[in-house]
């Protein structure tokens, strides 16, 4: 089924749901996985449309039917930006795929972006930590510190460079390399070598 970019959307009753804004890329499955559409007046948000709920698509792939109501569409995922991340400067666009780079958007963990679409991915993959936002934050002796505000990633390489914790109205940046996860939580496992580096609260 081809989707152009600024489709147009329409519920199966009828409504028009409003138009592809981006594209979710999964690279463990090497496809698009949804579409974030924006719903302009209709919902006043954006959400994810999977593809398992797309009807069909007019041949040209400018207008999609949706096999959901309005009422079904707005009990979709909200899509929040700060839950997604662009691809790392140089990553190729998929070939299969008729959109330019800057129309795709990737979840913010560091396995996504580790590597462009089309490349084998390491058997470690999954064991490196997958970070999200509101997760406690304990220092290494148990204490909480706050919850995960911000996922900051190199661009360069998709790796997870940093997490920005928050407590309150302070936030502290703790680089990733000094905290694992477990049990739902981050857990701080090495103080930076920097005096300093990383760990004012602001």
């Amino acid at each position: 089924m081809r989707i152009r970019l600024d489709a147009k959307v329409r519920t199966k009753d009828g409504h028009r749901a409003g138009r592809v804004r981006k594209v979710l890329w999964d690279p463990k499955a090497n496809e698009v996985s949804a579409f974030i559409v924006d719903t302009g007046g209709l919902l006043g948000h954006d959400v994810l449309i999977s593809r398992d709920v797309l009807d069909r698509a007019s041949a040209d792939g400018d207008e999609v039917l949706l096999d959901l109501t309005k009422n079904e569409l707005g009990q979709l995922e909200h899509y929040e930006e700060d839950s997604y991340v662009p691809p790392p400067v140089g990553w190729p666009a998929p070939v299969m795929y008729d959109y330019p780079s800057a129309a795709y958007v990737l979840a913010a963990t560091p396995d996504p972006l580790s590597r462009p679409p089309g490349v084998r991915h390491d058997l470690h993959d999954h064991e490196k930590p997958q970070f999200q936002r509101g997760m406690p934050v304990r220092d290494a002796s148990g204490a909480e510190l706050g919850v995960v505000d911000e996922i900051r990633v190199e661009e360069s390489t998709g790796e997870v460079r940093a997490l920005v914790v928050r407590d309150g109205d302070s936030t502290r940046e703790i680089a990733a390399d000094h905290v694992d996860i477990g049990d739902g939580e981050v857990h701080v496992i090495e103080e930076p070598s920097k005096p300093g580096r990383g760990t004012a609260w602001t």
